[in-house]
C-alpha cells in the first residue's frame, strides 16, 4: 500500500510543516546575527548563543519532515499510523534540552567556584550592541514559541509542542543573557554571569522533564487525560438517545491521533441494521472530532455491562 494523506490530513500536514519552516527561518536569522556579532565583539556568550540558535534551526528542519511522516495514512507495515514518530522526536528534543541544561549547570558551578576561590573571570560584556541584539533575539524567540505552541495544540502535534518548548528555552536564554550583560556592564561583577545562568538552567531542566514524561507516556500507551475522556463520552452519548450506557472505555494517544475502544449498551429489541447504523454514527462523529480511530462494541441491554 502506498503512503498517502487524506484531504484533511494533507492540509494539517502542510500547516504543521509551514510552522516548523517559519521557526527554522527565524532560528537561522538569529544564528547568522549572533555569529556576525561574535566576529564583531569576540564575546564567548554570543558564540554559545549562536550555537544554540543553530541547533534550534536544525531541530525545526527535522521536525518539518517528522510532522509530514507522522501524518501519513496507515499502511501494511504501520496499521495504526505513524503518529509515534512525533513522540519519539519530542522525547529526543526533551533529552537534548536537559543535556544542554546540565552542561550549563556544570559550567556555571565551575565558574562560581573559581570566583569564590579568588580566580577572576576574564569577561568583557561592555559592548551594548550585544545587549540590543539579545533583546531583539528574545522577542523573535517569544514569537516563534507562541507560533509553534498555537499550531502544536491546534494540530495536536507533540513535535511542534516540543519545538515550542525548545524555543522557550532559547527565549529564557536570551533574556538571561540580556540581564547578565546589563548587570555586568553596570556593576562590573562578573560572577553574576554564571549565577544567572545557573538559575535559568535549573528552570530549563525542570520544564523539560515534563516534556520527556509526556513523550514517554504516549509511547507507553498511557491513559489520556480524564477531561478528554469525559468529552469523548459526552459526544458519544449525544449521537443517539438510545445509548443506555458506556463502559470498558479505553483510549490512548499516538502523535496527533487518538484511539478509542469501548462498549455501549443498546436496547435489546433493536434490529441488527439499527445497531449497525448507531455504531457507525458513533465512530464517524468521534473520529472526526479527534482525528483518530474508534472501535465500538455493542451490548444488548439484557446483558449486564462489565466495568
Amino acid at each position: 500500500m502506498l503512503h498517502k494523506l487524506t484531504k484533511d490530513g494533507l492540509s494539517n500536514s502542510k500547516t504543521a510543516q509551514n510552522a516548523a519552516l517559519i521557526a527554522a527561518f527565524c532560528a537561522a536569522f538569529l544564528a547568522i546575527g549572533k555569529l556576525t556579532l561574535f566576529f564583531m565583539t569576540g564575546s564567548l556568550i554570543v558564540a554559545l548563543s549562536a550555537l544554540d540558535s543553530t541547533m534550534d534551526m536544525v531541530v525545526s528542519l527535522v521536525n518539518r519532515k517528522i510532522v509530514k511522516f507522522a501524518r501519513l495514512d496507515p499502511d501494511h507495515n504501520h496499521p495504526y499510523g505513524h503518529g509515534r514518530a512525533e513522540s519519539i522526536a519530542a522525547l529526543g528534543q526533551g533529552s537534548l534540552i536537559i543535556g544542554g541544561g546540565i552542561a550549563i549547570v556544570v559550567s556555571s558551578v565551575r565558574q562560581i567556584y573559581d570566583v569564590l576561590s579568588g580566580i577572576s573571570l576574564e569577561v568583557n560584556h561592555s559592548d551594548w550592541k550585544q545587549i540590543a541584539f539579545f533583546i531583539i533575539a528574545a522577542f523573535v524567540s517569544l514569537f516563534v514559541t507562541k507560533w509553534l505552541k498555537v499550531n502544536g495544540l491546534k494540530l495536536k502535534s507533540p513535535a511542534l509542542i516540543a519545538d515550542a518548548e525548545h524555543y522557550k528555552v532559547d527565549f529564557v536564554t536570551n533574556i538571561s543573557s540580556t540581564l547578565a550583560l546589563i548587570l555586568i556592564a553596570v556593576s562590573g561583577y562578573t560572577i553574576l554571569d554564571p549565577v544567572i545562568a545557573l538559575i535559568f538552567s535549573m528552570y530549563i531542566i525542570y520544564g523539560s522533564f515534563g516534556l520527556v514524561k509526556t513523550s514517554i507516556n504516549e509511547l507507553m500507551d498511557h491513559d489520556i487525560p480524564e477531561e478528554i475522556k469525559e468529552t469523548a463520552k459526552k459526544i458519544v452519548k449525544g449521537t443517539d438517545e438510545r445509548i443506555l450506557d458506556i463502559h470498558r472505555f479505553r483510549a490512548r494517544k499516538s502523535g496527533h491521533r487518538y484511539f478509542f475502544d469501548f462498549h455501549v449498551t443498546l436496547p435489546e429489541d433493536l434490529l441488527f441494521n439499527e445497531v449497525h447504523i448507531i455504531i457507525e454514527n458513533i465512530e464517524n462523529v468521534l473520529s472526526s472530532e479527534f482525528e483518530g480511530d474508534v472501535i465500538v462494541h455493542a451490548d444488548p441491554s439484557s446483558v449486564r455491562p462489565e466495568k
